[in-house]
């Protein structure tokens, strides 16, 4: 062979290995891009939020004589029950009756309310009475109460409590209490002249 085609050959082979070079470098380069890419790919994302604002209910009751007026009674200041007849000459066997009306406060949410007695405080010992649920203020009579809804049992004493409740409304629709007052057949001759001051309590509690 002449050695100007000697030449050309080795140049010819020469230039093949470069390429050879050159293909591998690229796929050795596209095989690190391609892990790149699949190590930095992300992910999209998106939320939703939910809030919320709480606020309490109110509970309260309120207490009537008449049932028209309604106001709050403290203990000192409690709502002096109206006995007809009069309470101020009890004789052995009468009776004396007076309403008391309770409902919910303006806004306050529904609950009960249990009649609840104190400790009476006086010498009239021989007192009895007891307490129902009427349908109205006007029903707080002989005939009213004989129809009532038993709350205290009839001829107990001045500091039995009720064992039970009433429900009160959300609507402030009242409970009309009925309280009979009563000196017994057998009240003993010492009873005379004697007298008794007690205090009730409605305790009323929500739900």
């Amino acid at each position: 062979m002449r050695a100007h085609q000697k030449r050309r050959a080795a140049t010819r082979a020469g230039e093949r290995r470069i390429r050879l070079l050159r293909i591998r470098a690229l796929l050795a380069g596209g095989l690190v891009l391609g892990t790149g890419a699949t190590s930095t790919l992300a992910s999209w994302n998106d939320a939703e939020y939910a809030n919320g604002t709480f606020t309490a209910a109110r509970f309260g009751i309120e207490g009537s004589l008449d049932g028209t007026n309604y106001s709050k009674h403290a203990s000192t200041g409690a709502a002096a029950l109206s006995f007809s007849p009069a309470v101020t000459g009890l004789f052995p066997g009468g009776t004396s009756y007076a309403a008391f009306a309770v409902r919910a406060t303006t806004g306050s949410v529904a609950g009960h309310v249990q009649v609840s007695a104190g400790t009476a405080t006086g010498g009239l010992s021989d007192l009895r009475y007891g307490v129902r649920t009427v349908s109205s203020m006007g029903q707080c009579s002989a005939a009213g109460y004989a129809g009532g809804g038993a709350v205290i049992p009839d001829g107990s004493t001045l500091g039995t409590s009720a064992a039970g409740s009433q429900t009160l409304a959300a609507d402030r629709t009242p409970v009309y209490y009925c309280f009979a007052l009563s000196l017994p057949v057998g009240a003993s001759n010492g009873m005379q002249g004697l007298a008794i001051a007690q205090t009730w309590q409605l305790v009323a509690t929500s739900g």
